[in-house]
């Protein structure tokens, strides 16, 4: 099978690289006692077997060489066998298909400017409240999205930007985020963007992130 070739200094991986104000806004640290009591209930991390997944996980990854992750260090590889419920086979394959999505759609993920996705704003929203079991949410309103102003690409740029930076924080790969599409106020020249494709595009993003 022929490998997903990643760049490794890629501009949206470079982009998301969190400077001091972000990282405040983000809980990057360890996650409180019921959450990792969770994670061992629900998802079966068990403290005296996680290394031992994380290696398996990263052995396949290079064996089998299907892709070739940018980063293969256990916190960048342990949000995988969360999400997979460290079944490591299944991270595996999430792995590979995380990759081939950036692979199948570069536009995404190339020539990334921040500065033009602040435009964003009143379209994509995380709320700084968190829902009642602690995940955060990514809230839609497509009725304010400007289509002659915003395309369909930054639209993608700007939620890969958002989920790679929400998945940062432990909680959220515990416990995994809520997605809302608020309809309210949607045109005609909206709705004919969002295409069949694009539909399948953004469920993409979301089981692969």
């Amino acid at each position: 099978m022929a490998k997903n070739k990643v760049d490794k200094d890629n501009d949206l991986w470079n982009v998301i690289m969190p400077d001091e104000g972000v990282k405040a806004e983000l809980d990057l640290g360890e996650p409180p006692q019921e959450y990792q009591e969770w994670a061992l209930k629900e998802l079966g991390e068990l403290p005296d077997t996680r290394v031992q997944k994380l290696d398996e996980l990263r052995d396949m990854i290079y064996e089998r060489g299907e892709c070739e992750p940018h980063r293969t260090d256990d916190a960048f590889l342990l949000r995988f066998l969360r999400a997979r419920y460290f079944i490591v086979e299944k991270a595996y394959k999430l792995v590979v298909n995380y990759y081939s999505y950036k692979e199948q759609n570069p536009e995404f993920f190339d020539n990334v400017h921040l500065g033009h996705l602040v435009r964003l704003g009143k379209v994509i929203i995380v709320p700084p409240y968190r829902e009642q079991t602690g995940r955060r949410i990514l809230l839609y309103r497509i009725g304010n999205w400007d289509t002659s102003e915003i395309s369909v690409t930054e639209l993608f740029q700007a939620t890969l930007i958002v989920l790679e930076l929400a998945i940062l924080e432990q909680r959220a790969q515990i416990l995994g985020g809520i997605a809302m599409f608020d309809l309210g106020g949607l045109t005609l020249n909206q709705a004919l963007h969002m295409t069949p494709s694009v539909a399948s595009k953004m469920v993409q993003i979301m089981v692969t992130h």
